[in-house]
């Protein structure tokens, strides 16, 4: 990606075309219109040309390359998620609910059941002008809510005449293929009163698996395993090693089971586990047996179409009408994993068995055997499907009234989901169709219940290969989840100039705004109650709303200005009085001042106080079921010894010496759902930086940044809760009440774990800070040398994250959790931009950094045994020719030296927790564009 042009630098985007400040860009992070390099608050811009030069269709996924923008949810990332197919933003690391994003500086309506985010993959990015990224008092300005700060997409709004365009791209490796096609078109009419605008844009995104990379599948594949060399922490002995080209043995394709410790397979006949496979626990190397992730996908199918329209017309000399409509609908539907079953009980009685298992159970007295397997060739993959249809409506009046412009409007948003998990299964009556025996009279196999016969169970084996649509009818089901998101808006603003002041005008802004949201989800009958594989559940219906009235203003001071004291100084506050009908009446507010002693050298800093209520979900849903896997339990035999709390905590909770997880690579149950005792959180931050302008078209600044969490409404991850449980001083923690074992489904053993709490709770605190750099030089060449023609454009961005993590007690330093310095949050990104321009040309080299990292920086070198996530830089090039005739082409290349995703288990798929990085590879596309 270009690297975002930063705010302060737009100014001189004007000057270096040889104009005045009347051709300065106006990108604020304000309600008060100035240019960004007059602002105390940081805000860095990315324009329709850098967006376009990323070859991108989503405007998430170009988003996410910028330095200042964590890993959210996308399209490398997005597998399982019941939110598929969307995308949301997620700044700074601090939660994509804490990223307020705004469309031409007015909310839209969620894009997801479980929060406020919004779907920017929703709007079409050929009718982005630009789009701009604040952190630090956005707040009071924006919304109470924009903790971490403020996503604002622009949307083209003076479009004259037709334009058509067109863009394909397509991996080094002839897939991975994205398609878009747009057109757009405005005027005017009514003599110059009114104009109109319009835009259509169709995209497609197809799949990408696993399998279809070596660095991602067979020998390309990596897994952690535990050491069996390992003595304990602190021995100078790795305690995990890697292997590649992992198999889960215990739940391969074929049917697995263990009889007087010798593992068999059964694959059309009866096989002993081959002399070379190695086995570390579950996972394995050698041999062509056990689950090796074969189904899955490192970017999954997208498919959209959205419309985008607006009409203005001027009713009475400073009165202007305006509305606006804009509307999505997007779908993804892929394949999921098939069942893990991993201990199946069967009868010795069942005549599904096959003579060579029956003759060894007989052998060894056994009147029961546990199978172990993944569904694929027995019952096919599950189905997931996601379709969402977005539209938001709205309308008003804009005028000027003397210094001041005011605007009045009123909006409607909506959302409707249905999202599908199909070829899942009821548990219930699986089992009483994979329960056979035989007819006594007839001979034939049936089920062995007398009811389950009489509603019509047939049988089934796991041992027969792929099972028929009737043989699965009496149990196959498919999940299902309807929802509604709704947003009313109304609002009114004024902003202008108070009074002149000596130094400058006296600006100010005041408005008032009504929101109400709304939130209905329903599952299925089967789903809601529990009773589908343990994955595909769901829970009772959410039917609730909120609503919110809030009032705010903002006011600019110039104090100084072409003093002894300095060539200008102004100060700024906001602040934002926002009553809600959940949580009461809460206050943001914003402070900020700017010192620019000589021309060159500007200093700013703000102090701001935010708010965030808890949104629907949060406060309102009953208990949902859902799945997620943990790396291991922290108890297992082969894990017991790699903190020094943990055995002792382990033999407390019950669980014998020795133990092995029986449920090893399993989805384990997660219990979500409302709390209604939330409290709202608060966030306090600072900015402080300096501008420098040493020379004429260069720019340089430095901008620190610290945000403070209080109460942060917080989902602690699965693989922290099992962890602290048994690795804390005690059992006495916030962490083991979330811990459930015993129950598993298919599996008894009363020290497994079957299910982890992730309902939100208010933690003690959630912290991140760093450090944002930035330097743009722009030149026309012959101003070096009379005989260079053309335009130079060289633009850096860079962001250090110093801290990163959440303190879940406030009073309990062994509950804090880091991020930054992780694979997900490295430390050090950057962007380099190079651009250069001459006539119809426009050629630009872009460099992206993501620096070294580490795994978990809350281990200790030994557990990971040194190994560490080394850095990528990224190269992508584009170029674009404009002809006189209106007519543009372009031709870029993406990674272009196809560099892969680190050689580390965490992140050797550039998907999932390694979304920062590429998982395609070098990467083609062309494109066109005809004005007409």
């Amino acid at each position: 990606m270009a690297p975002a042009a930063h705010a302060q630098d737009s100014q001189e985007a004007g000057a270096a075309e040889g104009g005045d400040e009347q051709n300065a860009i106006v990108v604020t992070g304000s309600r008060i219109a100035r240019t960004g390099f007059e602002n105390p608050t940081p805000t860095t811009v990315v324009t329709a040309e850098q967006i376009a030069n990323t070859g991108l269709n989503d405007i998430g996924d170009v988003l996410m390359q910028n330095p200042q923008i964590a890993v959210g949810l996308g399209s490398s990332n997005d597998t399982f998620k019941r939110d598929v197919g969307s995308t949301f933003v997620n700044l700074r690391g601090l939660g994509e609910n804490r990223t307020l994003v705004l469309v031409d500086g007015r909310r839209r309506v969620s894009g997801s059941r479980d929060g406020a985010q919004v779907d920017v993959s929703a709007i079409p990015t050929p009718m982005i002008e630009s789009v701009e990224v604040i952190t630090g008092g956005a707040s009071a300005v924006y919304g109470a809510d924009a903790v971490s700060g403020v996503v604002n997409i622009i949307l083209k709004d003076d479009i004259e005449g037709l334009n058509l365009s067109g863009r394909l791209g397509l991996s080094s490796r002839g897939d991975a293929a994205t398609y878009r096609v747009s057109v757009s078109g405005g005027g005017q009419f009514g003599d110059g009163r009114g104009s109109a605008r319009f835009g259509m844009t169709y995209g497609e995104s197809e799949t990408l698996r696993y399998r279809d990379r070596s660095y991602a599948y067979g020998k390309g594949e990596l897994a952690f395993v535990t050491n069996p060399d390992n003595t304990g922490p602190d021995d100078g002995i790795p305690d995990r090693i890697v292997i590649s080209n992992p198999r889960t043995i215990t739940t391969p394709y074929q049917p697995t089971f263990v009889i007087d410790g010798q593992r068999y397979f059964y694959d059309g006949g009866l096989l002993e586990q081959p002399d070379d496979i190695v086995c570390y626990g579950s996972k394995c190397v050698g041999g062509d047996f056990g689950y090796d992730r074969r189904e899955r996908n490192l970017r999954n199918p997208r498919e959209s179409i959205s419309a985008i329209a607006g009409l203005e017309y001027e009713l009475t000399s400073g009165i202007t009408a305006f509305t606006d409509f804009e509307f999505s609908f997007a779908e993804s539907e892929t394949n999921g994993q098939g069942f893990f079953d991993s201990r199946l009980t069967l009868s010795r009685d069942n005549p599904t068995l096959p003579d060579e298992v029956t003759a060894l159970m007989d052998a060894n007295g056994m009147s029961t055997i546990r199978v172990g397997y993944e569904g694929e060739y027995i019952y096919g993959n599950r189905e997931h499907g996601n379709k969402r249809t977005t539209y938001t409506v709205a309308g008003g009046l804009r005028g000027q009234l003397g210094d001041f412009d005011w605007t009045a409007f009123a909006q409607y948003g909506r959302r409707d989901q249905r999202y599908k998990r199909g070829n899942s299964r009821i548990e219930s009556r699986f089992y009483e169709a994979v329960d056979v025996v035989r007819d006594p009279v007839t001979g034939d196999m049936v089920c062995r219940s007398e009811a389950a016969r009489d509603a019509g169970c047939a049988p089934i084996s796991v041992f027969g290969g792929m099972l028929t649509e009737e043989e699965k009818a009496y149990f196959k089901a498919t999940f299902q989840r309807d929802v509604t998101n709704e947003q009313l808006l109304a609002g009114f603003q004024v902003s202008g100039t108070l009074i002149d002041l000596p130094a400058g005008p006296l600006g100010i802004a005041i408005g008032a705004e009504h929101r109400k949201d709304s939130l209905k989800s329903v599952d299925d009958a089967l789903g809601s109650r529990g009773l589908l594989y343990r994955t595909d559940n769901g829970g009772g219906e959410v039917d609730a709303s909120s609503s919110v009235s809030e009032a705010f203003a903002e006011i600019v001071v110039p104090v100084l200005r072409d003093s002894f004291l300095g060539q200008s100084l102004q100060f700024e506050g906001a602040a934002r009085y926002s009553h809600y009908d959940t949580v009461g009446s809460t206050v943001a507010w914003k402070l900020g001042g700017e010192w620019a002693p000589i021309d060159a050298l500007r200093f700013r800093v703000t102090r701001s106080r935010s708010v965030r209520a808890p949104t629907l979900v949060e406060f309102f849903a009953p208990e949902t079921l859902g799945a997620l896997n943990i790396s291991a339990d922290p108890c297992d035999a082969a894990e017991i010894n790699l903190n020094p709390n943990r055995e002792a905590n382990c033999r407390a909770l019950g669980i014998p010496a020795g133990w092995v997880d029986p449920a090893s690579s399993l989805a384990l149950t997660t219990r979500l759902g409302g709390n209604p005792n939330l409290r709202e959180e608060t966030s306090d931050s600072w900015t402080a930086g300096v501008v420098v302008s040493p020379v004429d078209g260069l720019r340089l600044s430095a901008d620190w940044w610290s945000i403070e969490i209080d109460d942060a409404i917080q989902t602690i991850s699965g693989n922290s809760i099992v962890e602290k449980c048994v690795d804390s001083e005690t059992l006495d923690n916030p962490f083991c009440p979330l811990v459930t074992r015993g129950n598993f489904a298919g599996i008894d053993d009363p020290y497994v774990i079957s299910s982890i709490d992730l309902r939100q709770v208010n933690i003690g605190q959630l912290t991140a800070r760093g450090l944002d750099l930035a330097a743009n030089y722009r030149t026309y060449l012959d101003r070096i040398s009379e005989s260079l023609p053309g335009r130079l454009n060289v633009g850096l961005t860079v962001t250090y994250l110093d801290r990163l993590e959440e303190l879940v007690d406030s009073e309990d330093p062994d509950t804090l959790l880091i991020s930054d310095g992780e694979y997900g949050n490295p430390t050090w990104r950057g962007n380099l931009r190079l651009g250069y321009s001459v006539g119809g040309l426009r050629a630009n080299w872009s460099v992206r950094y993501i620096g070294g990292s580490r795994i978990d920086v809350q281990r200790s070198d030994e557990y990971y045994g040194g190994l560490t996530v080394d850095e990528r830089f990224y190269h992508d090039v584009a170029l674009n020719y404009d002809f006189d005739s209106g007519e543009t082409v372009q031709f870029g290349v993406n990674n272009l030296f196809d560099e892969h995703p680190p050689r580390t288990p965490s992140t050797y798929t550039g998907a999932s927790g390694g979304s920062l990085f590429d998982s395609v590879g070098r990467f083609f596309y062309v494109g066109f564009t005809k004005a007409f």
